[in-house]
């Protein structure tokens, strides 16, 4: 997959950083900081591979090709890279707002786990602490394609979802794509350390999830215990 990831970003920079993570907002299993780091390393004009295609003769002709024959520039790759992540995570929110009301297989069985009584929850949980769901899950790798589907069952309104979810794409979008610019001598390292801080992550989130649920099922018993009537 990621081999795959370098040649399109290579071959069609901004188009390609876009559609990655329109993909990767709709659950598909790509690593959003690959392109994003792979792609300032590419803006980067004395490391790029495209640096060497611009100083070429044929490159004068190919400028307007999809190969281009210069260097991205940092500023529309980080454009580009907000545009794909929002439009990403709209379609799951949209999903979820309305595909789980459809006439079809995959809705029919989304209602039957979310039935009416724990979708009344998900909404209240929602109404309570949906903007800091919604903005660390952003960082949390398997869960956020969840939690954006989630955004649109609870009817979190959709320039909130967009407001929260932008600023949390304007921490970690610019901050890839730059750390790949400045890192661009020491790509393949970087990649390495990088996936090294994601197990930290996958770790974290785990805990974290594991003390979440324990305080759920801990809370759910002493309210049935203060509904329970006195012997």
């Amino acid at each position: 997959m990621i081999p795959l990831i370098q040649v399109l970003l290579t071959r069609f920079t901004y188009v390609a950083l876009a559609l990655l993570l329109i993909a990767a907002g709709c659950g598909v299993p790509i690593p959003e900081d690959v392109p994003l780091i792979f792609s300032g390393y590419l803006c980067n004009p004395h490391q790029s591979p495209l640096a060497d295609i611009a100083a070429s003769p044929a490159a004068t002709n190919q400028a307007m090709i999809a190969t281009p024959g210069r260097v991205p520039n940092i500023e529309i790759m980080i454009l580009f890279g907000m545009t794909g992540m929002l439009v990403g995570d709209s379609i799951l929110y949209f999903v979820g707002q309305r595909g789980i009301d459809a006439d079809n297989f995959l809705a029919r069985h989304i209602r039957k786990v979310m039935h009416s009584k724990r979708r009344e929850r998900v909404e209240k949980y929602f109404r309570k602490h949906g903007n800091w769901t919604l903005f660390i899950g952003r960082f949390v790798p398997g869960v956020r394609a969840l939690i954006f589907a989630l955004c649109g069952i609870s009817r979190m309104p959709y320039w909130r979802f967009l407001l929260v979810d932008g600023l949390a794409g304007l921490i970690s979008v610019p901050t890839l794509i730059y750390l790949g610019y400045w890192q661009a001598a020491r790509i393949n390292w970087l990649f390495r350390e990088v996936d090294k801080v994601k197990h930290y992550i996958y770790i974290a989130a785990g805990i974290a999830l594991i003390i979440a649920v324990i305080v759920f099922i801990i809370h759910r018993q002493q309210q049935q215990a203060g509904k329970m009537p006195p012997k």
